[in-house]
């Protein structure tokens, strides 16, 4: 039997250092392990701070979806305070995350996953391009080429609204706990419809036709990477003035059947991760442990693995109908943005001009909290226990933890691993364009994903 080792490393085109390490016997992956090898620890760097400093310092887990983790941390410290969010500011919050949601998006289809199935020009920075199975014709291919470079202004403009009302971006200052510190006046709100007619037209005209273009010449991909029927989503765009409700809803989704999402149900391991259990049940880092092969945490729901994403969100909410393969995901993303990018134009209609809308307490009535959100990649969940209004103890499970969760305690895969176990590679074909093709579509960010838990 023809058994062969394959080390993909380090995979590019995503966020953060991952590698991945596959066994193959007669050219179908029989083993996989997908390693990253970025220690961040951002747990550490939360312990003692001020809790209010939470949503400025979790956004630099990452660059590139970065108001996720602040506006999932200005939740919690909304819950810290009970705070009471206006009407003015839960529309201008959701803008700004939507927007951030775009860039993301339009980021991804383009920058990361065309020049999987797109022939680009022979110029920085596509030199030495992997060209095998490229299935495009001349025009298609050198059309979609051309909107690659489009992508980048657009993905800008998604960056220039967030940057209107949060002064920044990537980073923004003004989505914060008791509302948003920025004014939502007349100017910006017509400079921000502005940019985003421009978004919708590029949405429209270029991604979704660019979109079935692709899962119309690669439709082998509709039955490629697909992954146990589990899906989760802890909801998105949170109204109300206590967050309390999502415009999509959160769920659970087994074999078709979608089950309401109980929160006390998540749980994380340590079984083959760069951690080691000590006296008080708390993991520590251990680089050199046996059996770790990353510092990616295990992430399950009710004991069991579930994919995290625009797919789940898509499926639970009944806005798309398909399976869980590598072009389900692609095209679930894509058609996620074009509803994203009119929920934002409806907002900004209904978006009044005035004051900042913000309004936090002074007193915590709370020691402890859990916050979740819907991110860009899937559920995201940041947890805080205090000593006074100082941060004792801070958690963050990630999307990238939920769908690039190691083998747990029993030897089961996570969603990645089990999306590239029995994939076949064809005989002309290179291993990291089909493993590549499957990975890239979750979107991964391990930036995000690699923290510790706590430390002694």
């Amino acid at each position: 039997m023809n058994k062969k080792r394959f080390i993909f490393s380090p995979v590019t085109r995503l966020s953060g250092l991952l590698s991945v390490d596959v066994f193959l016997e007669e050219g179908v992956v029989r083993e996989a392990k997908a390693s990253s090898t970025f220690f961040r620890g951002f747990e550490w760097i939360m312990k003692g701070r001020q809790i209010t400093d939470a949503v400025y310092l979790t956004q630099r887990i990452c660059g590139i979806c970065s108001l996720a983790h602040g506006a999932v941390s200005s939740y919690l410290v909304d819950k810290i305070y009970d705070n009471e969010i206006s009407e003015n500011a839960q529309y201008l919050r959701n803008i700004m995350f939507a927007a951030d949601f775009l860039q993301n998006h339009i980021r991804h289809f383009y920058i990361f996953s065309i020049p999987d199935y797109v022939r680009m020009p022979s110029h920085p920075p596509f030199h030495g391009q992997n060209k095998a199975d490229l299935r495009l014709d001349e025009k298609q291919n050198r059309s979609i080429a051309e909107n690659y470079f489009e992508a980048a202004k657009a993905s800008q403009r998604c960056h220039e609204i967030l940057a209107l009302f949060g002064g920044k971006a990537p980073h923004q200052h003004s989505f914060l706990f008791g509302g948003v510190t920025a004014a939502p006046t007349a100017d910006k709100i017509n400079r921000a419809l502005a940019l985003l007619s421009s978004i919708k037209e590029f949405i429209h005209s270029r991604m979704l036709p660019d979109t079935e273009i692709i899962a119309h010449t690669y439709n082998d991909y509709f039955t490629i990477g697909k992954t146990p029927p589990r899906l989760l989503s802890f909801g998105l765009f949170r109204f109300g003035p206590k967050n309390e409700r999502v415009l999509w809803e959160s769920g659970v989704l087994v074999n078709g059947r979608i089950k309401p999402l109980q929160p006390e149900l998540i749980s994380e391991e340590v079984t083959s991760s760069w951690f080691k259990q000590v006296e008080t049940g708390e993991p520590i880092p251990d680089p050199r442990k046996p059996g770790g092969y990353t510092w990616v945490k295990t992430a399950k729901y009710d004991g069991e693995f579930f994919e995290v994403g625009p797919l789940a969100r898509m499926l639970i909410n009944g806005k798309y109908h398909g399976s869980t393969s590598t072009m389900d995901r692609i095209t679930a993303r894509s058609l996620e943005t074009a509803l994203i990018a009119d929920l934002m134009e409806e907002w900004l209609l209904r978006l009044k001009p005035g004051p900042p809308p913000f309004n936090h307490k002074k007193t915590p009535v709370r020691n402890s909290a859990v916050s979740i959100t819907d991110a860009m990649r899937g559920a995201l969940l940041h947890k805080v226990i205090l000593a006074g209004e100082q941060i004792s103890k801070y958690d963050v499970i990630t999307p990238t933890a939920w769908n690039f969760s190691p083998k747990d305690q029993l030897g089961k895969h996570g969603p990645v691993e089990n999306a590239l176990i029995n994939t076949e590679i064809p005989p002309h074909v290179p291993a990291e364009t089909v493993l590549g093709r499957i990975i890239r579509s979750f979107d991964p960010c391990l930036s995000c994903a690699t923290h510790v838990v706590t430390v002694t």
